[in-house]
């Protein structure tokens, strides 16, 4: 994890101490450095990928998709032994990570506190990401050029988090007319609007509460976050291109299966050869006179040429049936070459408000909440109002606070977060459990040797942490066949 922005510079610099005459170590067209309003836009695309990297798993592990044949070694049989790379691992480390470390850096340097704020949100949120699939990660000795930094726990991770999110708030904060100037240009989120990301930073903080709230009696905490950002939220959505041309332009989930050249191969999408599980299908069936299937379903995905919207058992694979019987899973909302990509939505919010406070007994407000996280994700999806109408009258939605159950908001809040890693986090978090998610199964065709054990997490990346930190990844005790199944800190406190 080395802190790359700075190689470069040195090596420059001790090269032009030969002879104070010579320019030809200094190349004009590609400076070492920027300005901080040229790095924030790359960062800000460098995360959206992020997400999407976390999410081409996660995506499988929690049960949206299976692949069509039932033998994918990680899809099916969360069989990571013989990965090669691991590039999930690498857009926090490299492509995020050590890029807000220089805009952080860069904006000290030309005194701009909304910069050096948002750098500081951005870096948190990373963090955040990476570790909910990860577990322990470097911070302390990260980005200081050892190439075998000590792992810091999961627990330790959170505090760097929390830390990186209250400086980045209070930098925004105290920001003045010194600082460089934010505006469409440089921010790709919200166009300048600082109070939007101090809205974002305290939904994160939600987010990542909620993770140990059932096990530091945290729920207060959560839904005081929670207001402070539904105060003054807008959605952080990542635009691609809306007629993209180059596959950078493109969403990776869409059917162009965007490569970049930057990327990693093993996480280009393979939605060509996967279908939607039983499990996620059976939440999207109602069965009413007036209302057949949940209409966000003819949002999420097109209909396969058979025109039949039905769903395969978790590692079986097709069982007889072709690619033809199933929904195309491209195309859809969050499908397209040109769909957004986001990293954090209101409904997310409104769900967490609604587990937070049934948690703690107020049905009333978490009744009020799960209804609008619904609404909020029907009219995001374009879904017609008659149709809205008719699903939130029909049985698939409760009518009182006392009816309430906690498997009501987080299937809502499952089906709201369709390919979404966060959606991987929950589902860990309340330890795969029915009461969670009804119909939930473990699936028939994962390595014998798990012996019934759910995946908790993502192998490290063997191009680097294998290679370059061995002793670490030993002491973890990494290397076993069976890791991704030892549950992190943050799930083996869990008391959901």
């Amino acid at each position: 994890m080395k802190r790359i922005f700075y190689i470069l510079p040195v090596l420059l610099m001790a090269l032009m101490s030969c002879e104070d005459k010579l320019d030809i170590n200094t190349n004009p067209v590609q400076p070492v450095t920027t300005s901080a309003n040229l790095m924030l836009p790359g960062i800000q695309g460098n995360m959206a990928y992020h997400i999407y990297s976390h999410a081409r798993f996660s995506s499988y592990h929690s049960m949206y998709l299976t692949s069509r044949y039932g033998t994918r070694a990680i899809e099916d049989r969360w069989d990571y032994n013989q990965i090669t790379r691991l590039g999930a691992w690498r857009w926090h480390y490299f492509d995020v990570g050590s890029n807000a470390i220089g805009l952080i850096d860069r904006a000290e340097l030309e005194n701009s506190a909304n910069y050096m704020g948002v750098a500081k949100i951005m870096l948190g949120f990373s963090y955040l990401t990476a570790t909910s699939s990860f577990g322990e990660m470097p911070v302390k000795e990260a980005y200081t050029g050892d190439f075998s930094p000590l792992y810091d726990t999961q627990e330790y991770v959170y505090e760097e988090v929390a830390r990186l999110l209250d400086e980045g708030i209070a930098d925004i904060e105290r920001s003045g007319a010194e600082a460089r100037t934010m505006n469409a240009a440089s921010d790709l989120i919200y166009q300048g609007d600082l109070g939007k990301w101090v809205a974002f930073a305290n939904g994160l903080k939600a987010r990542m509460y909620l993770h140990t709230a059932s096990f530091n009696n945290g729920y207060d905490n959560v839904l005081n976050h929670v207001n402070l950002a539904l105060n003054n939220w807008r959605d952080p959505i990542y635009n691609y291109s809306s007629n993209p041309q180059r596959d950078w332009e493109r969403n990776m989930w869409g059917p162009a299966k965007a490569s970049p050249q930057w990327n990693f191969a093993d996480v280009v999408n393979m939605l060509d050869n996967t279908v939607p599980t039983t499990f996620f299908m059976n939440y999207l069936i109602v069965n009413e006179p007036n209302i057949k299937r949940d209409p966000r379903v003819y949002k999420l995905m097109t209909p396969g040429k058979n025109n039949v919207y039905q769903g395969a058992v978790v590692s079986r694979g097709l069982e007889g049936k072709v690619m033809d019987d199933f929904p195309n899973l491209y195309n859809g909302y969050w499908t397209s070459d040109n769909s957004p990509l986001p990293y954090m939505l209101k409904e997310e919010l409104l769900f967490i408000k609604a587990e937070a406070a049934f948690h703690k007994g107020d049905k009333g407000t978490a009744f009020e909440a799960y209804r609008e996280g619904i609404t909020t994700n029907m009219q995001r999806l374009n879904v017609p109002q008659d149709s809205l109408n008719n699903y939130m009258a029909s049985p698939k939605v409760k009518k009182t606070a006392a009816e309430l159950q906690i498997s009501d908001i987080m299937t809502q809040k499952y089906i709201a977060l369709y390919l979404q890693p966060e959606a991987w986090v929950d589902m860990r978090r309340y330890q795969y459990q029915a009461t969670a998610y009804p119909g939930i199964e473990y699936p028939s065709n994962v390595l014998p040797e798990f012996a019934g054990r759910w995946i908790q997490r993502l192998p490290y990346d063997p191009q680097t942490e294998y290679i370059y930190n061995p002793q670490e990844v030993a002491r973890l005790g990494a290397t076993a066949r069976d890791w991704v199944t030892k549950p992190m800190w943050v799930f083996e406190n869990s008391s959901l």
